[in-house]
């Protein structure tokens, strides 16, 4: 017998490095990674960054950083986030991912 393994999704556009960051922000923070973008979000928020031909952005509430990522991507190679947050210890779980996906020259973040 045949046997077919099929891995999907229902957002296949996610980034690889968002997805990893939206299950270590479950994995970590449980009910409370409810205070995260959604995906379907994220990726309307992509389009009009892409659509606006955005520059800079400010971003005020960072949590682990899924829209922060979601953004940086968005933005051109000279693009630039300020970021803003009193949880620096919830950035830095994002920050990982943020630098595995090649867009943390794009962000200044203060606490």
């Amino acid at each position: 017998m045949l046997q077919y393994i099929f891995e999907t999704t229902a957002y296949p556009r996610e980034h690889e490095e968002l997805k990893k960051l939206r299950e270590a922000t479950v994995h970590k923070y449980g009910k409370l990674s409810e205070m995260e973008v959604p995906v379907d979000e994220g990726q309307f928020l992509s389009m009009l960054i892409k659509m606006m031909n955005a520059k800079n952005t400010l971003e005020l509430g960072v949590f682990t950083g899924y829209s922060l990522l979601t953004t940086a991507l968005a933005l051109p190679e000279d693009g630039r986030i300020t970021a803003i947050d009193i949880d620096k210890e919830a950035y830095e779980l994002g920050l990982e991912f943020i630098k595995n996906a090649g867009v943390d020259h794009k962000i200044n973040f203060i606490q």
